[in-house]
């Protein structure tokens, strides 16, 4: 308040250094100014009826005794009266209060007032007319919302009379926001030009600077005064209790107190509001309850019927409301002003009753038709009610929830469900419904959920499955200890197809666990047979032989056998079998079943084995080099479950996959935070942990640390090892590891592990592992001086793209360095082809850098490299039928350009007619003499 003088006015009051005279009329200027011409025109002889009305606490009653000083000071007589609560059933209580003042002159009409009969006429009022002849008088009437009916009788009697020429001014104040005044007044004073109405308003910023300053004693923040009016709405009353509190605990008003100063201004609120529920009619009571449950949905009229009052009329009892400042208007809604206001009424309301209210609230929102929320957010708070409709709501809201991704809201209906009476079968439906989105945010309390379902003894194939779904549900997550319990003790009770169900989801849990646990069965589960012929032992079986390399026809067979089961056999053992048959070279039938279960986890609420699946699906993304969509998988894996709900034996795949995507995409920064990131304690004892060791040691060989990748290559062909995963199909550490040591120049490790690599690869059969093992043997091979330039075999188009666009770039730069450009430029020329160099960053810089070396260009695909009847094509279909070209399937194409496979075959389609051919062989035939060599 720099710049003020002493006894200098502002807003209101006057600055007389710290000293205040009157901060209750802040920003009251236009109000004083209207009442102080009251007042003189008093002196003169008019009449006059004011009313002045504000909110609780703005004050209105500070103006009326402001200007009573003001009359007395001008020798005008003032006699005041106040309404309350505690008088409101009191008849004439006012007019008493008012003609005692009086003295002898009204004695005898004061006698009569306190009989218990009904007086005749209007006792007392001729005599105060009588009296103001002779003394002008101003007559203040403070909360004249409580004022007892008779009371309002005998004073609108005394407006009418006011044209008489009776000096005598009404100052009426009163809560409310009415701009024409107490309802009363409206139609009583003979002439317009004897009524006024005052407003008092909620205090600016400034006036609550202005007032903050008083009270701290120093100048306020600008965010604290700003704030300080949002939080109390600009009441005198509640910024009054609230500063004096801070500035007596010796705060100043800084913006680092605004935490503190919302609590307390809420707690100020709050009390107030206590305080005035006391003094509401019992009728009032049940109606502000019944507002504070259901006023946001239901209208004034079943608010009323909800409260349980019949006959009542609700005009009445809504300005009743309003004026005692807890409701405003809002057509045929009444709401309740504050959310401070609304906890305070729902605290003093007993539990019982408030629980009934809601309940009654939740019947009457059915029966209207309101929406399912609508419903549930009184079910919530409402007993059981015991009515099929009950839970509809409820689930209903479960699943609008889960549209939003608002899963604590979704799990509280859901737990709010269970409370409700259903079959044993559905409750544990809602159970692993429930689990599933607990695993989100509480993933203890979803595995205690899943293994209550999984031990349910309940009898029927519908029981079976639902035990099989929350052993399904609570391994995707990762806790192979927790699937081992659960399995075994649900095997001590099962029989049948779920008997044998169950024997696979054990081994998948033993297996993922700690390798020392893997081949130990628990006492009565018996070992998973050779030749199962169940689909998800089937499964389990394909992936045990995968990894060890074995049978590759047969690994086929058993994992199409757990694939053709569909939803009748458990996700887990469906996905190893993807894994699997993925491995043998099936990579587009692979795939598609794997969209198919996603699809299929999409309908239902199962999101940690969503969850996994969509993390399989980024690995094998990532490992066919279609970056885009392996990142577009991995971001809904997490969505599905956030990083920090995996179980600590899962968060190595999660991490693997995102590195090795943030490598290939040239993140460099978010390279290095993954692999400093620290992993779970127990991590490194699951069956995920050598693919991050393996994507560690690939970020090491990018950043040219060639001994550190030697060791952590190592580590993970000692993990495998210790496995019996030997398949180089599943990680190629050994080819990676000999490129390594033949840089540090041990030749002799180098050719013994590329011997290895090739030997197994010869046993596994597939051809796409095969060629990746040729490929980097014959890059090793020793060649004499005197030899012409190096011949490479071609691989054939296999799934692990990724693995084998990296050999050829790594080979490429070893040949251009040692002088051979010729294979140089050749295995430039197969890089280039492979669509993984369009969507890897780092092989594209490293096929731009050959190119530059060898002053040839980085891609083939460009316009003056395609045939010239291709120049009819758009450049859409152009891009698309160089991808069909490169022998991409539909799928692979709209992965690739971010579009539907509806799209692709349109494009085909128009690329067809307006080339005049018939299918992708035509249209390979017609590029081929194109193609660079």
């Amino acid at each position: 308040m720099a710049g003020l003088n002493d006894d200098q006015p502002y807003a209101g009051f006057l600055w007389t250094g710290r000293r205040r005279t009157d901060s209750s009329l802040l920003e009251r200027e236009q109000e004083q100014a209207e009442l102080t011409e009251v007042v003189a025109a008093l002196g003169e002889g008019h009449p006059a009826v004011v009313s002045v009305t504000g909110r609780p606490g703005f004050g209105h009653n500070a103006l009326l005794r402001w200007t009573a000083r003001l009359a007395e000071e001008r020798a005008v007589r003032v006699l005041r009266v106040g309404g309350s609560p505690a008088e409101r059933d009191l008849r004439y209580g006012a007019v008493i209060q008012l003609l005692t003042q009086l003295g002898e002159v009204t004695e005898r009409a004061l006698r009569v007032l306190r009989e218990h009969r009904e007086p005749d006429g209007l006792p007392g009022l001729l005599e105060l007319l009588h009296t103001t002849r002779r003394t002008p008088t101003l007559v203040t009437v403070e909360d004249a919302q409580w004022l007892d009916p008779a009371s309002l009788h005998w004073l609108q009697a005394m407006v009418r009379r006011l044209s008489a020429g009776f000096p005598l001014v009404l100052l009426v104040g009163r809560t409310g926001t009415d701009p024409y005044g107490p309802d009363w007044l409206t139609d009583t004073a003979p002439s317009g030009r004897l009524t006024r109405h005052l407003t008092v308003r909620a205090l600016s910023p400034r006036a609550v600077a202005a007032l903050a300053e008083m009270i701290f004693g120093v100048p306020c923040d600008e965010p604290f005064a700003a704030a300080a009016t949002q939080a109390s709405h600009g009441s005198p009353a509640v910024l009054h209790a609230a500063l004096h509190c801070l500035a007596d605990a010796g705060h100043r008003p800084t913006a680092d107190l605004i935490p503190q100063l919302h609590t307390l201004i809420t707690g100020v609120i709050g009390e107030r509001a206590g305080r005035a529920l006391r003094s509401l009619t019992d009728e009032a009571t049940a109606v502000l309850r019944a507002l504070a449950v259901g006023g946001d949905l239901l209208d004034f009229t079943l608010i009323s019927s909800l409260a349980g009052l019949r006959n009542v009329r609700e005009s009445q009892l809504r300005a009743a409301l309003e004026t005692a400042g807890f409701t405003v208007p809002d057509g045929p809604h009444e709401r309740i002003r504050l959310p401070v206001v609304r906890a305070r009424i729902l605290e003093d309301t007993p539990t019982d009753e408030r629980a009934a209210l809601y309940a009654r609230a939740a019947h009457l929102a059915h029966r209207t038709g309101a929406g399912d929320e609508d419903i549930a957010r009184f079910l919530l708070h409402a007993p059981p009610i015991g009515e099929p409709w009950a839970v509809q709501a409820l689930y209903g809201s479960f699943g609008a929830a889960i549209r939003r991704s608002e899963f604590p809201r979704a799990a509280a209906w859901l737990d709010r469900a269970l409370d409700e009476p259903q079959h044993p079968a559905q409750r544990a439906r809602t159970s692993l419904d429930l689990a599933g989105v607990e695993a989100m945010t509480s993933p203890e309390a979803s595995d205690r959920r899943l293994a209550a379902v999984a031990n349910n003894p309940g009898e029927g194939e519908r029981w079976a499955q639902l035990r099989l779904q929350a052993l399904d549900m609570g391994l995707a997550r990762g806790d192979a200890a927790w699937g081992s319990r659960v399995a075994t003790q649900a095997l001590a009770t099962a029989h049948g197809s779920e008997r044998d169900d169950l024997i696979a989801l054990y081994w998948y849990a033993a297996q993922a666990g700690p390798p020392e646990a893997a081949g130990v069965p628990a006492a009565d589960v018996p070992a998973l047979p050779q030749h199962p012929l169940v689909p998800a032992q089937a499964g389990l079986r394909a992936g045990q032989l995968a990894t060890r390399g074995e049978y590759r026809e047969q690994v086929a067979e058993l994992a199409r056998r757990a694939l053709e089961a569909g939803h009748d056999a458990p996700v887990i053992p469906r996905l190893v079998a993807i894994r699997a048959l993925w491995l043998t070279d099936a990579a587009t039938e692979a795939e598609d079943h794997l969209a198919a279960i996603v699809a299929e986890l999409r309908r239902c609420h199962r999101r940690p084995t969503l969850a996994r699946a969509l993390l399989l699906h980024a690995e094998l993304h990532m490992r066919g080099g279609r970056l885009d969509a392996a990142e577009r998988a991995v971001d809904g894996a997490e969505r599905a479950l956030p990083a920090a709900a995996w179980h600590p034996l899962a968060v190595p795949h999660h991490m693997a996959v995102r590195t090795a995507i943030a490598l290939e995409t040239r993140q460099r920064d978010q390279v290095r935070a993954l692999y400093d990131a620290p992993t779970p304690p127990g991590s490194e004892c699951g069956v995920h942990w050598p693919f991050l060791v393996f994507t560690r040691a690939r970020v090491a060989i990018d950043e040219e640390r060639w001994a550190d990748a030697v060791e952590l290559l190592k580590e993970t062909g000692r993990w495998l090892l210790r496995r019996q995963w030997i398949n180089p199909a599943v990680l190629p550490w050994r080819s990676l590891a000999a490129r390594a040591c033949l840089t540090l120049g041990d030749q002799e490790q180098a050719q013994r592990l590329i011997c290895e690599d090739l030997t197994l690869a010869r046993r596994w059969g597939a051809p796409s592992a095969l060629g990746l093992a040729q490929l980097c043997a014959e890059s090793l091979a020793p060649r004499e001086p005197t030899a012409g330039p190096r011949e490479f075999t071609p691989a054939p188009h296999g799934p692990n793209q990724l693995a084998y666009a990296s050999a050829l770039a790594d080979i490429a730069t070893q040949e251009a360095t040692n002088g051979d450009r010729t294979t140089a430029a050749r295995l430039l020329t197969e890089l280039s082809r492979h669509t993984v160099t369009h969507t890897s960053s780092r092989l594209a810089e490293r096929a731009r850098w050959l190119a530059t070396r060898l002053g040839q260009t980085a891609t083939p695909d460009d316009d003056s490299t395609l045939p010239k009847e291709w120049a009819v094509l758009s450049p859409a279909e152009r891009r698309t039928a160089e991808l069909a070209r490169r022998g991409l399937g539909n799928r692979e194409i709209a992965e690739q350009l971010s579009v539907s496979r509806r799209t692709v075959e349109l494009r085909l389609s128009s690329t067809y007619k307006k080339l005049r051919i018939t299918s992708r062989q035509e249209l390979r035939a017609r590029s081929r003499p194109t193609e660079r060599t």
